[in-house]
């Protein structure tokens, strides 16, 4: 069975965190979330403020492990959108 970039084996030891910027849009073990400054990190987790995405909730801190499953969430823009919306008709 082939398994998605992000996943890993129950068996196999996670070695390297994933890229995580400022910013950026990730799904954390499930829960929709946004990247807003890293608090604290070592070698096994990183502490992140984040912002809960599609609910009204409050920040918090929320602490990435190495074996967390961590999607990120992906723009996608059309071609020459900004043009688009300059030409008019």
């Amino acid at each position: 069975m082939k398994l998605a970039m992000n996943r890993r084996p129950w068996n196999e030891q996670a070695t390297t965190m994933p890229h995580l910027e400022i910013g950026s849009q990730v799904f954390h073990n499930g829960v929709p979330l946004q990247l807003l400054y890293r608090i604290d990190h070592d070698e096994y987790h990183e502490t992140w403020r984040v912002r809960p995405l599609f609910v009204e909730a409050a920040d918090r801190d929320d602490r990435f492990h190495r074996s967390d499953v961590i999607s990120f969430l992906h723009t996608i823009r059309a071609p020459r959108w900004s043009c688009a919306a300059t030409n008019v008709w």
